[in-house]
């Protein structure tokens, strides 16, 4: 039998403690964090300069502030539910500069198809589905070699990840229920065991009113100043060491990611850099596999069938990349033998775009100039008036 010295039992004892108290700490300051679901933020309320700043809010507090507003407030005429690919997607691409109440763009960090199910299910059953058309983002899928079409990630409330997907059977309902109670559990620990949870923790409660307007805002003409060294600090922590009043959400890195009255953000803020091909599709890292293309038809079917029991038109984009023709790629492949399967569906897939530069904001993400033409198309198409 293996004995254990008094030295070795005392750091096993104060390894254990520290452990302990580390994950109690990060418990705790998790519990802090508000959820900004409830009470709900009513971004119909806010005027047209109006922003409200998302800076150093964690990605699920930041898609919080919409699944509250889609919870509580009267749903838009035409609702988009995407990830942050289509972030700059605003009204103004249909002639209605931040009209909320014809267009509303619930985008949400990663979310994948099998998430994008759920946030609808769960909106469906509050009876506040879009009025007349739901737009629904597929990630093109060489962006992030297919990583955010069918996977889920960890974002999105537990409560929303609960919400299975019909059509299986007893089998595949146990089967299933099982993946997505191990999903929560894991989105939970993501959401708690993360550095950046535990910082904003002891600090969220230390910051002041997150709507700011553009246009009185400091951000017209300087940076709110800082002291050097503090500036060179990251985000997160420069609240522990110092407050900045009223304006501290003013400084124009804060606004990068802001949401306007309809969701949208404002490509005027963002920080980035147009970079053609900026995904490698390298062998190891592929999201789609041989044999995904049923999974992708299925979760599309799920998704449409939202759409049909309540007489509300829902259409499925793919947007490009700034990329050169990649068609022959594996996940490329594997995507068009998915849509393949869904002849049924209304499916605008705009991949073949790729190439002109002034579609883009940056790799992955299109700019407000693509939106228009995506609109006009649907006009065109009688999908929208």
């Amino acid at each position: 039998m293996l004995s254990i010295s008094h030295d070795q039992r005392r750091g096993l004892a104060l390894f254990g403690l520290t452990l302990g108290l580390l994950i109690g700490a990060a418990l705790w300051s998790s519990a802090r964090l508000p959820s900004y679901r409830d009470p709900p933020f009513d971004f119909s309320a806010m005027s047209s300069p109006q922003l409200f700043v998302v800076n150093q809010l964690t990605r699920r507090q930041e898609g919080s502030v919409k699944v509250g507003f889609a919870e509580a407030y009267d749903p838009p005429e035409i609702g988009l539910y995407a990830n942050h690919v289509f972030q700059f997607f605003g009204s103004e691409a249909f002639g209605r500069n931040d009209d909320a109440r014809y267009f509303f763009n619930y985008w949400y960090a990663n979310l994948a198809l099998p998430e994008i199910y759920r946030y609808l299910r769960h909106i469906e059953q509050l009876g506040r589905l879009p009025k007349k058309l739901i737009l629904i983002q597929i990630t093109s899928p060489n962006i992030d070699n297919g990583q955010f079409i069918i996977n889920f990630g960890n974002e999105l409330p537990p409560d929303l990840i609960l919400l299975g997907n019909e059509g299986d059977g007893i089998l595949g309902k146990t089967r299933r229920f099982s993946e997505i109670a191990w999903n929560a559990v894991e989105n939970w620990m993501h959401q708690t065991l993360n550095y950046n949870t535990f910082i904003l923790g002891f600090l969220q409660d230390r910051y002041g009113e997150r709507v700011v307007d553009s246009e009185s805002c400091w951000i017209r003409d300087v940076n709110v100043s800082l002291p050097a060294l503090v500036g060179r600090l990251p985000m997160s922590v420069q609240p522990i060491v110092g407050a900045y009043g009223e304006h501290y959400f003013c400084q124009r890195r804060m606004l990068s990611g802001a949401f306007r009255r309809d969701g949208s953000t404002d490509p005027a803020y963002a920080e980035t850099q147009l970079t053609q091909n900026e995904d490698l599709l390298k062998d190891a890292e592929r999201g789609l596999a041989a044999g995904d293309e049923h999974e992708i038809a299925r979760q599309m079917r799920a998704i449409d069938a939202i759409g049909r029991r309540h007489d509300t038109r829902l259409v499925f984009v793919v947007p490009p990349a700034y990329e050169s023709e990649r068609d022959d790629s594996v996940v490329n492949q594997v995507f068009n033998r998915g849509l393949a399967l869904v002849p049924e569906l209304t499916i605008i897939d705009h991949r073949e775009k790729r190439s002109d530069a002034s579609l883009f904001v940056d790799y992955r993400h299109p700019s407000p100039k693509y939106f228009r033409i995506l609109a006009d198309e649907m006009r065109r198409g009688g999908i929208v008036e």
